[in-house]
């Protein structure tokens, strides 16, 4: 399972990473279907890093032992 992370801090964001997430079929990380403990990889979108619920995100992967891939635009 590949979960993705990004900005989640108004609607039109949380709809870019639900839209990302369908193309490269991977559960938005906001999703009641995540499960770390059958997660693959973490992809973060550009802005992560100034969203807290994605810097969570990426420090659970982290601890997990997952890779993290950066994208950018």
């Amino acid at each position: 399972m590949i979960i993705i992370t990004g900005p989640q801090d108004t609607d039109e964001a949380v709809g870019l990473l639900a839209e990302m997430a369908g193309l490269l079929d991977a559960v938005p990380a906001y999703s009641a279907a995540l499960q770390w403990a059958t997660a693959t990889a973490l992809y973060c979108m550009a802005g992560w890093e100034h969203c807290s619920l994605a810097v969570a995100d990426v420090t659970i992967a982290e601890a997990c032992g997952l890779i993290v891939h950066r994208l950018t635009v």
